[in-house]
C-alpha cells in the first residue's frame, strides 16, 4: 500500500490510497487525466507542425533567393525573399498579392472606394499584413522555417509564408522542389459577403 498524506488528525481518505496492481480513485483519475493531457498536447502540436521534409543541415548559398506559396481560394500569393551571407539568413521580405496584382498593405481589407466598410474583416486583414513583418524577422532569429511559430489570426499567411520560405530556401541550397512546399495545406479563409 502506498502512503499518503493527510492533514494532521485526520486518516487518509479510502480514494486517495492506491496500490500498485491497479490504482483506482482520485489519484488514479489525477494520473489519467495529466496522461490524457500529455497526449492531448502532443496530438496537438504534432498537428500544427508542418509536415516539411526540409533538410536544412544543407548549406545554403549566397545571395538572394525569392519563393513563392500557391495561391489561397482567393488567388492571392505570397513571396518571401531572402538574403544569405556566410550561409546565413541575414534577412527575409514577406508579401503576399492579391489576386489583382495589389500588394496586401494597410489598404488590404477596404472596399474598392478605399472605406473601411467591415471593421471587424479590417482587424482581421490587418492582423495578417502585421504578420507578414513578425514571420520574416522570426525566420531570421530561427534560420528554420518549420521552427517560425504561427501568429493567431494569420494563419493562411503563415502557411502562404511556409510554402515560400521552403522554396526560397531550397534554391539557396540548390535543391529543386519535390513537392516539400505542397506539403504544407493552405488553411481556408472562410469568408462571405458580409466580410466585404
Amino acid at each position: 500500500m502506498s502512503q499518503t498524506s493527510s492533514a494532521p488528525g485526520q486518516s487518509p481518505r479510502p480514494h486517495d490510497r492506491a496500490d500498485h496492481s491497479g490504482a483506482t480513485g482520485v489519484g488514479a483519475f489525477k494520473r489519467a487525466t495529466r496522461a490524457s493531457v500529455v497526449l492531448g498536447a502532443t496530438w496537438l502540436l504534432a498537428a500544427c507542425s508542418p509536415p516539411v521534409d526540409l533538410d536544412m543541415s544543407l548549406p545554403l548559398q549566397d545571395g538572394q533567393f525569392v519563393g513563392q506559396s500557391n495561391p489561397d481560394e482567393q488567388g492571392a500569393v505570397g513571396t518571401v525573399t531572402i538574403d544569405v551571407e556566410g550561409g546565413k539568413i541575414v534577412s527575409t521580405r514577406y508579401e503576399t498579392v492579391a489576386a489583382d496584382g495589389h500588394v496586401k498593405d494597410e489598404d488590404y481589407g477596404k472596399t474598392k472606394a478605399g472605406e473601411i466598410g467591415n471593421k471587424e474583416f479590417y482587424a482581421r486583414a490587418q492582423a495578417a499584413v502585421e504578420s507578414y513583418a513578425q514571420y520574416s524577422q522570426a525566420l531570421v532569429e530561427k534560420q528554420n522555417p518549420t521552427e517560425v511559430d504561427v501568429i493567431s489570426g494569420a494563419t493562411v499567411a503563415h502557411s502562404q509564408f511556409l510554402q515560400a520560405a521552403v522554396r526560397a530556401i531550397l534554391a539557396a541550397q540548390g535543391q529543386e522542389d519535390t513537392g516539400q512546399a505542397d506539403s504544407i495545406n493552405l488553411p481556408s479563409l472562410e469568408l462571405d459577403e458580409t466580410d466585404y
